[in-house]
């Protein structure tokens, strides 16, 4: 009875097509960004774990650093680490959780997660904040996507990251 009714109700909200009708086609409109901040992230000497089953695991420790960006800016917090599997295919996944300060005294967790392939050619990441409510309470509210390269001095990476609209 109520799978029957499950059925009826997504046929009529519009959810599934009616049995013998064609779904209608969807329509996907291109990912656009909006620019968020660029950090210049300060690292220490990868520590190496070694072997695990997944992978060889290494983590990078993070020293600090600064960001900036259109609504927000401030410092890197020391602290955090780069978690990092490289796999047997030659991925590398990254799993970094850092915090930062906003310059006005707020303390936001990042939570950083992507892969690099083998050379480091393609670096990106899909990062998560966890933001106290208040100013930067519109962090905990969307996707955010970034890029990770090299940075201006030896010991430190350039982070930017995007908001999806």
């Amino acid at each position: 009875m109520y799978p029957r009714l499950f059925a009826l109700c997504c046929v009529v909200a519009g959810l599934f097509p009616a049995p013998g009708r064609a779904a209608p086609p969807l329509s996907v409109a291109p990912l656009q960004t909006e620019f968020v901040y660029e950090a210049i992230v300060t690292i220490d000497q990868p520590v190496e774990v070694g072997a695990t089953p997944h992978g060889q695991r290494r983590y990078i420790p993070i020293t600090g650093g600064t960001f900036e960006g259109t609504k927000i800016r401030g410092t890197i917090l020391p602290g955090g680490a780069d978690w990092q599997t490289s796999r047997p295919d030659g991925v590398t996944e990254v799993d970094a959780l850092y915090s930062m300060r906003a310059d006005d005294g707020t303390v936001i967790i990042v939570r950083n997660g992507g892969v690099i392939t083998a050379g480091g050619a393609y670096m990106r990441t899909a990062p998560r904040f966890e933001a106290p409510a208040g100013p930067h309470a519109w962090l905990n509210e969307a996707q955010f996507v970034g890029s990770v390269s090299g940075g201006p001095r030896p010991g430190t990476v350039i982070i930017r990251v995007f908001r999806v609209l």
